[in-house]
Formats: structure tokens, sequence, C-alpha cells
């Protein structure tokens, strides 16, 4: 009996391309392609920032010349947990930094300051600056921050993120919140001139001091009198500027 020849195809010296060959490759290129466009693409740099500070929109120049150099920068490879870190490190007035990524080139910011310690206030007008514990500048509030303010008679000219400049104010500021650790019934405090600053009082009554003698000696005149009911009685003004108090 004779066997059947069975037919054997040769192997092309040819490449060819089947289903089988076709599907994976361009899965493969397709995979590639989308690595490259996430990462090298200029498609996906940041081109937009939107930023936020207290839920109002950011205008510390300072802090947005910085979020200025994230632009051009891959939003995919954006490391922004070193950038919240940079913003929290004490150079701003910035407590935490929260970074939203938009495909494919948008990037959204919400800052949240730091707290205020101690705050300014021009007199007759209804809006407080808040102060960080080094005397710079949080912003501008139209509500009482409840912390020691100190209120001043002229204007001011402050700068968002920069600290207090007059040697004055910041002494006034720094003996403002010793005062009211002191003196937990003090009411308000304001800056008169170099030689006078006015402490008034729950009771009513005011106290004179000046920011160019003993701090503690006016304070310890001030406690004595005050404990003295029958010395204090019907007086609306106490002024321990003096080494004997002048009481009106």
């Amino acid at each position: 009996m004779q066997i059947p020849k069975v037919f054997i195809p040769e192997r092309s010296k040819y490449l060819v391309l089947t289903t089988d060959y076709i599907l994976p490759l361009l899965i493969i290129i397709s995979v590639l392609f989308t690595i490259y466009a996430l990462l090298y693409s200029e498609l996906f740099n940041v081109v937009n920032i939107s930023c936020k500070l207290d839920f109002e929109p950011c205008e510390n120049s300072v802090v947005m010349a910085e979020l200025d150099k994230l632009k051009g920068q891959n939003i995919i490879k954006l490391k922004t947990d070193r950038i919240s870190q940079k913003l929290t490190s004490g150079d701003y007035t910035i407590r935490e930094a929260i970074f939203t990524k938009s495909l494919p080139n948008n990037l959204s910011v919400d800052l949240h300051s730091v707290y205020p310690v101690v705050a300014l206030k021009v007199q007759n007008l209804d809006t407080w600056i808040a102060l960080d514990d080094k005397y710079r500048v949080i912003k501008e509030r139209s509500t009482d921050p409840n912390v020691p303010t100190v209120i001043v008679i002229g204007p001011l000219t402050l700068a968002l993120g920069k600290p207090i400049a007059d040697p004055l104010l910041q002494d006034t500021l720094s003996m403002t919140r010793r005062l009211f650790e002191q003196l937990p019934s003090i009411k308000s405090v304001t800056l008169v001139d170099e030689n006078r600053i006015d402490v008034l009082l729950d009771s009513g009554k005011t106290a004179v001091l000046t920011p160019k003698k003993d701090e503690a000696i006016q304070l310890r005149s001030l406690q004595a009198i005050l404990q003295e009911v029958t010395i204090s009685k019907g007086v609306r003004t106490i002024d321990v500027r003096f080494s004997q108090p002048v009481l009106r």
C-alpha cells in the first residue's frame, strides 16, 4: 500500500504579517505612543494654573511667581509634594497647599494661610490686617480675626507676605501680645504715637503706656491700681508712663 505524500509548505523568506502579528504589534505601538505622549509631549505640559488662597483668588505676588515656575513642566511627572513642602516651609504664609491636576494641562492650587497671632486695624475702618508670628502680612479681612489687635491712627502701606518694616509697629505688636497674656481684661490697644499706647479695658477704663519705658514697671503699676478698687473707683484714665501714675 502506497502512503500518500503530505504537503509541507516552505517557510517564506519574506515577512508575512497576519492578524496574529498585527494585533499585538498595534497594541505595543499604541502603548508606547501613549507613554510618550503622557511623559514627553507638550500636550501635557502645564499651561493654566488657577490659585485660591483661603477660597479667594490668590493675590500674593511672591506665591504666584513661585507657581508660575511650574508652567511648561509635564503635568504627569510634576512632584506636587515637593512644591507643597516648599510653599509651607516657612518662607511664605502658607500652612497647607493642595494640588489638583486636570489633564491635559490644567493645575488647580488651593492654599490655606497660617493662623494669625496678631492683627493691625486702621482707626474707623472695618478691615483687619492679619499677621503671623513673624509679623508678616497674611491677608486683609473684613471680620475680626479674634486675635490681639493694634489700632493705628494713620494709613498703612503693607505688602502681602512681607513683614512689618516699621520698628515702632513691631515693638507695639510684641508689647500688645504680652499685654494680652497678662491682662485678660483688655478690649483694644491703640498706638497713638511713638510715645503713647492707649489700652482700653473691659471696665471702660483706659490705661496709657509708652513703648519707650520699662514695660514691666508700667504693667506692675497698672495692675496694682486696678486691684485697689477704692483707688480706681470713678477713674477713667490711668497713665502709668510716669514714676507716679496719673489718675483722671
